[in-house]
């Protein structure tokens, strides 16, 4: 063993010549080099030339000559290879930086969430499905609100009641209810996709058949069936935008849908005002056409949910489906090394022990501890949607102004509140967002009660801002 003044060794390895060799940086083998030692008193060159040259030099055997310029093969090494092919490509470990960010190559097991955000959050490929569900969603819209205006020129045709007139947009409420009901149990078990295509097939057959209908109680028939699937359909739009969107987005995604909803909406106002002196089947079956087209487009291009893929079991499917999300937001190859983990089982509390607890079904939301808040807010949604729907179905005529004046002009003030809603509670909070907006609507429909029927225009602003309030 060496000791003492010898303090530097330096080698070649083999597998350095070999390469030199190989890549065409020499043109014969580096041959009679050897280990040689410096000692620590010449680690550098001396200033007058002599003694040995710096540490990292080799010299051929025999020719270690104080004051000889030997070669630093390892500067040559890499001034050469820099020129080569091989250096434009980087091992994985040059190519990140760093061992850490080497093992994350490796294959690695996330939820739907933490993949759809390493696939780039919203990107292209949520855009073009947002684009794809747009039009089918207007037209929800416009299914929707059709009855304040189909009523009254029912009533100007057929002659009917008041009460008649009401009982067309009190039947969609009752398809409604079956569409809500129907929708969460065909999502879960058949599949969003293939239960959004049905709907929004039923969709279409009961405008056609709201066109066709000879009496009222055929009519009441045909918008009960109509609102099985618009509701259908409604139900399962923002779960499926959800569930291929990060979680940062989904607030977001609700403002895109108000938006949307929006744009149907107004453009009932404009239909309903240029078709106002046709006969009333004019108004629905101004909807087949775009109705029909927007559920052809779904058949086109609408995927199928990652999230009820992973649940059922199908995880190659699932992870081809959130592989398409990367590639067309250009972030596959971050997402190579990704697998999804198994979701956990109902009543498993991540540790292996069974919780007596139920974490999904109608039961969680009953249980200890949860019940009073889901009936606190099973009652708020209650008497929101009874209020804000009967301010938009109210009859106009009560408020003395012009039916499609005061549409629009509802419409058009629920855009604001929309877009106000997302920022105030990512600064303010959910809770203080939601109680603000309430007390409005709630002062709103107070003042409407007061106000007298001969103040059709204090009347008018109460409908307004209370419809604006309650649509936040």
């Amino acid at each position: 063993m060496l000791s003492g003044p010898l303090a530097h060794a330096y080698w070649v390895p083999a597998r350095t010549e070999h390469l030199l060799l190989h890549k065409g940086i020499t043109s014969r083998p580096q041959v009679n080099c050897r280990t040689f030692f410096l000692p620590a008193a010449y680690s550098s060159p001396p200033s007058n030339g002599g003694g040995f040259s710096r540490p990292g030099t080799l010299a051929p055997a025999g020719t270690e000559q104080p004051g000889t310029a030997h070669m630093d093969w390892m500067q040559q090494y890499l001034a050469a290879f820099s020129r080569t092919s091989m250096a434009a490509e980087p091992s994985d470990l040059e190519a990140t930086g760093s061992v850490g960010a080497a093992m994350q190559r490796r294959p690695q097991a996330v939820s739907v969430d933490e993949y759809l955000v390493a696939a780039g959050g919203w990107g292209k490929f949520q855009n073009r499905l947002f684009a794809t569900m747009f039009l089918h969603y207007a037209c929800i819209s416009f299914d929707w609100i059709m009855a304040a205006f189909l009523a009254p020129a029912l009533g100007a045709q057929w002659g009917l009641t008041l009460p008649q007139q009401e009982m067309i947009a009190s039947s969609w409420f009752v398809g409604g209810l079956i569409g809500f009901l129907l929708s969460g149990f065909s999502a879960d078990t058949l599949g969003r996709r293939p239960s959004m295509l049905a709907f929004g097939v039923l969709h279409c057959f009961g405008a056609v058949f709201t066109c066709a209908a000879p009496s009222l109680p055929l009519l009441l028939a045909a918008r009960i069936l109509t609102a099985i699937g618009t509701i259908g359909a409604f139900n399962m739009t923002y779960p499926l935008l959800a569930e291929f969107s990060p979680p940062s987005e989904r607030a977001v995604i609700k403002k895109r849908m108000g938006l949307n909803w929006q744009c149907g909406v107004v453009a009932l106002v404009v239909v309903a005002y240029q078709l106002r002196s046709f006969p009333w089947q004019a108004l629905s079956l101004a909807l087949v056409p775009a109705c029909s087209f927007g559920v052809l487009w779904l058949f086109r291009g609408l995927p199928e949910s990652p999230r009820f893929l992973l649940v059922k079991g199908r995880h190659a499917e699932a992870l081809e489906s959130l592989r398409v999300v990367a590639s067309s937001n250009g972030r596959l190859y971050d997402c190579e090394h990704l697998r999804l983990a198994a979701p956990s089982k109902d009543g498993d509390d991540g540790k292996g022990v069974s919780s007596t607890i139920p974490t999904s079904g109608p039961m969680a939301l009953l249980a200890s501890g949860q019940l009073g808040r889901t009936l606190a807010l099973l009652t708020l949604n209650l008497v929101a949607s009874c209020t804000y729907y009967g301010l938009t179905f109210a009859p106009v005529a009560s408020l003395g102004t012009n039916l499609y004046l005061c549409q629009l002009t509802a419409t058009l003030l629920e855009i604001p509140a929309l877009l106000l809603i997302s920022p105030l509670a990512n600064q303010l909070g959910r809770r203080f967002a939601l109680i603000s907006f309430l007390g409005v609507f709630a002062c709103a429909s107070v003042a409407l009660t007061r106000i007298p029927v001969s103040a059709t225009q204090l009347r008018l602003a109460a409908v307004l801002v209370g419809r604006m309030s309650g649509s936040a």
